[in-house]
């Protein structure tokens, strides 16, 4: 760990270790697709002074003040006192909102086919 940023020009490969032994307590995401209902996705520019690489650019994200109220779990306080989001963490939310959106698509077409 080292207090900065890290910026490539090129692609960056790394993979996180996700592998069931390394885990415990694990539980399923609860109402997942209520938790995704309450977040925006939203495009913005970055302030001046924040990142001269992206300013003035067009950049998609969520809001960290909005995911902390809902996940609480993905955010992160900095030194700085700014929000900061663990984006790969949304998508467990999202592969599990997805499946309950499945289930229920599936429930409205039963209904159909039995009418």
């Amino acid at each position: 760990y080292f207090e900065g940023i890290v910026a490539a020009t090129n692609d960056v490969i790394a993979f996180q270790s996700s592998d069931k032994r390394l885990k415990t307590n694990i539980q399923k995401i609860e109402k997942p697709l209520e938790k995704i209902l309450k977040l925006n996705g939203v495009s913005f520019e970055w302030k001046r002074d924040i990142d001269e690489k992206v300013e003035n650019k067009t950049n998609i994200g969520v809001i960290a003040q909005e995911v902390e109220k809902v996940l609480p779990e993905i955010v992160k306080k900095r030194d700085n006192d700014y929000l900061a989001i663990k984006y790969e963490q949304l998508v467990p939310v999202l592969i599990e909102g997805i499946k309950e959106q499945q289930k229920q698509i599936d429930e409205l077409k039963k209904k159909l086919e039995d009418s």
